[in-house]
């Protein structure tokens, strides 16, 4: 029986409108890298430092504007009336996660950011919030909007939840347990099934 629903952050719970073709610019990161691991490449320091900052700058002004996705307040509410453990894992810094859930009032147990673990799709943050609370990977499901959560939650043995937003599912995501086009329709399925 599901026990935990853990959540992406950005176009899962919260709007995110980064500037990804601007931000590659100015990182010269070419489009087949990962963000992350291209700045993580980088063999000297301060040019670590300044790559990452130019990150941390893009995610704070986007932070600033997020708003709340449909549907997740009144999903977030009726997972606390039924005892369901919450979280949020996300690629996001810590100070822009937490802007973006305090400003969108949303509680969750846990908030785990890139500087907590090794950025999805890397299981570590997901097996950690397992053994917390002590759960099986079965009892858990991860939701989220982009690849990296789908092979999160694959990685880490767990259901998983593509939400499309509305937009085509792209191919990839068929590997999903779930498929839904909105959190209210992911609510929907849970009160109807637990």
């Amino acid at each position: 029986m599901l026990k935990a629903v853990v959540f992406d952050l950005d176009n899962t719970l919260v709007s995110c409108n980064l500037d990804f073709k601007l931000l590659r610019k100015e990182l010269a990161c070419p489009d087949d890298i990962d963000l992350l691991e291209h700045v993580a490449s980088s063999s000297e320091s301060a040019k670590r430092r300044a790559l990452n900052d130019i990150i941390l700058r893009h995610e704070i002004e986007d932070a600033r504007s997020s708003t709340l996705m449909k549907g997740a307040h009144e999903l977030l509410k009726w997972m606390e009336e039924k005892h369901l453990y919450s979280g949020v894992i996300t690629r996001n810094c810590r100070q822009a996660a937490e802007t973006k859930l305090k400003s969108n009032k949303i509680k969750v147990f846990e908030l785990i950011t890139r500087e907590d673990f090794p950025a999805k799709p890397n299981p570590a943050s997901l097996l950690f919030l397992i053994e917390k609370w002590q759960l099986a990977s079965e009892q858990v499901i991860y939701v989220g909007d982009h690849e990296y959560d789908i092979k999160t939650a694959e990685n880490a043995g767990c259901l998983s939840c593509f939400i499309s937003n509305g937009n085509v599912t792209p191919p990839n995501m068929t590997e999903a347990t779930y498929t839904f086009a909105s959190l209210g329709e992911l609510h929907h399925y849970l009160v109807k099934t637990l």
